[in-house]
């Protein structure tokens, strides 16, 4: 501890101390910046055309337009929210509609979110409109997911995204059902 510091320190000194700082500094930032890239690198999906978690395939374009009535089609999807990935599993009804466009209807009453079934004859109550009834409080909804009894809020359906010959619809994007006055 008895060492002193040298009264003064040459030009060439400083230089060569300057120069290891710099460059240990460099290393350090070129190292971490490596890191984050391979990181980034390692964990990307395989193949560009990869589908993000939330997409959901259908089936062909083809054997979907050619439906007759409504078919119930199952799905499993990922919810993505930050970090934290969550497994969907679920359904829709998809039919034809009057068009001939093809529809996407969520399975949840607009009312309390139950899904609904296939009304049977007797949950009809001669009411031939409609086609899908809610187990829970009796709503009732026609085969193209409008309003019938009880609710004033047809089902909630999905966009169909058609891409090389396929049906998908994004699982996080319903779009709300028509409001009848």
């Amino acid at each position: 501890m008895d060492r002193k510091m040298p009264d003064h320190i040459t030009r060439r000194a400083f230089l060569g101390t300057a120069a290891k700082v710099a460059l240990g500094a460099a290393g350090l930032v070129g190292g971490s910046a490596g890191l984050f890239y391979y990181g980034a690198v390692k964990h990307r999906k395989v193949g560009s055309d990869a589908l993000p978690p939330n997409i959901v395939r259908l089936g062909e374009v083809a054997d979907l337009k050619l439906l007759q009535g409504v078919a119930k089609v199952a799905y499993e999807a990922e919810y993505i929210d930050a970090w934290y990935t969550k497994p969907v599993k679920g359904f829709v009804y998809v039919t034809v509609g009057a068009q001939g466009q093809l529809l996407i209807m969520s399975p949840a009453c607009s009312h309390l979110g139950c899904d609904v079934v296939p009304a049977s004859e007797a949950q009809q109550g001669g009411n031939k409109d409609m086609y899908f009834w809610c187990p829970c409080h009796g709503a009732g909804f026609d085969s193209e997911g409008g309003a019938v009894v009880v609710v004033d809020r047809g089902l909630d359906t999905y966009e169909p995204i058609i891409s090389g010959g396929s049906v998908f619809f994004d699982v996080m994007k319903p779009i709300p059902g028509e409001t009848i006055a």
